[in-house]
C-alpha cells in the first residue's frame, strides 16, 4: 500500500514579541545593525536573534508605547522629551483661540452697534459736522476737557444753535457708584408745527468711555466702531451704551478680569441719562441775542 503523502506542516505562528522585534529592528540605526550584519555574513544563522540587551530595550519600548501602537512615538519623545504634548489636549488655550471664540460670540453686538453709530437725521449729521470742526479748531488751540466743551457750546451758539454746557450727576446706589459727567446738548427746532423741540446730546470723547484693560481682539475691533464724537438723541444713545457696555463686560470676563464699578452698564447709562444741570448762556451772549431780536434780525437755528 502506498503511503499517503503528508501535508507540509504549517509554518509556526510568529510571536507578538518576534513581530515587535521586526518592527523595532526597522527603527534601529545603521550603526546598531553592524553586529547583526556581521553575524549573518559569517553564516552563523539565517535569522538574526535579538540579544538580551536589545530584547530588554524592546520590552521597555513595548510597555511605554503600548500594545497596538497607541502610545507616544519615538518622534514625539524626541521633540517633547518623552512627555506627552498638550498642544491638542486643552492645557491652556492661546489668546488667538480666545479671540476667535470672542469674535463669534460678539457678532450680534457688532451688528447692533453698526446700526446705531450713524446719525439718524440730516439735522444730526449737519450738527456733527459743525461740532467736529469746532473741536478740531479748539483742540489745536490747546483747549482740554471741560474748557473744550464750554468753547464748543459757545461756538455752536455763535452759529445759531441753542447749545449749552451740561453736567449730569447721580447718587450712589447698590448697583453703581456716585459720579458726574460733562457734555453738551443742543435743542433743535421742532420738526413740525405740532412737534416738540428735539434735545440732541453731544459727547466730544465718547469712544474712550468704553476702553477697558487687556481688551480681546474682537472687542478692540468693536471699540473702533464706536464714534469718537457722539451726536444723537437719548433713545439711540441708550441702546448704544447698553450694547457697548455688555461687550466690555464680556471682554473683561474672557480675560479673567473683574468688572470695575465704573464700567457697569448702570454706571455707563447714568453718565448721559441722569438728571442734569444746563448752563445758561453768559450775560454778554444773552445781551447780544436780545439786541439782535430787537433789531429784527433774529437768527434762525440751522435746520
Amino acid at each position: 500500500m502506498r503511503a499517503a503523502p503528508t501535508d507540509p506542516s504549517p509554518a509556526p505562528a510568529r510571536s507578538m514579541l518576534k513581530r515587535l522585534f521586526d518592527r523595532q529592528l526597522l527603527r534601529v540605526s545603521p550603526a546598531e545593525r553592524i553586529p547583526a550584519a556581521e553575524a549573518v555574513a559569517g553564516g552563523e544563522k539565517d535569522e538574526v536573534e535579538p540579544s538580551s540587551v536589545c530584547l530588554d530595550g524592546m520590552v521597555r519600548s513595548f510597555l511605554e508605547d503600548g500594545i497596538g501602537g497607541g502610545g507616544v512615538t519615538g518622534a514625539e519623545k524626541a521633540v517633547h522629551g518623552g512627555r506627552r504634548c498638550n498642544c491638542f489636549h486643552g492645557g491652556g488655550s492661546s489668546d488667538d483661540d480666545d479671540d476667535e471664540e470672542d469674535t463669534a460670540a460678539s457678532l450680534d453686538v457688532a451688528e447692533t452697534i453698526k446700526g446705531l453709530v450713524h446719525c439718524a437725521t440730516l439735522r444730526e449729521r449737519n450738527l456733527l459736522a459743525d461740532v467736529c470742526a469746532h473741536l478740531e479748531r479748539h483742540r489745536a488751540a490747546g483747549a482740554r476737557r471741560r474748557d473744550l466743551l464750554h468753547l464748543v457750546a459757545a461756538s455752536l451758539r455763535a452759529a445759531g444753535y441753542d447749545a449749552a454746557f451740561c453736567v449730569s450727576r447721580w447718587d450712589k446706589s447698590p448697583s453703581h457708584l456716585a459720579g458726574e459727567h460733562a457734555y453738551v446738548d443742543v435743542l433743535l427746532p421742532a420738526a413740525s408745527d405740532r412737534g416738540a423741540r428735539e434735545r440732541v446730546l453731544v459727547d466730544a470723547d465718547f469712544r474712550s468711555a468704553f476702553e477697558v484693560a487687556r481688551p480681546t481682539k474682537a472687542y478692540r475691533a468693536l471699540l473702533q466702531r464706536l464714534p469718537a464724537v457722539f451726536v444723537g438723541k437719548d433713545d439711540r444713545l441708550r441702546l448704544l451704551v447698553a450694547a457697548a457696555a455688555d461687550a466690555a463686560r464680556a471682554s473683561l470676563k474672557k480675560r479673567g478680569l473683574h468688572l470695575p464699578p465704573w464700567r457697569k452698564p448702570e454706571y455707563m447709562r447714568a453718565k448721559w441719562l441722569s438728571p442734569y444741570d444746563r448752563e445758561a448762556a453768559p450775560p454778554d451772549e444773552a445781551a447780544s441775542a436780545s439786541a439782535t431780536d430787537v433789531a429784527g434780525e433774529e437768527t434762525e437755528p440751522p435746520a
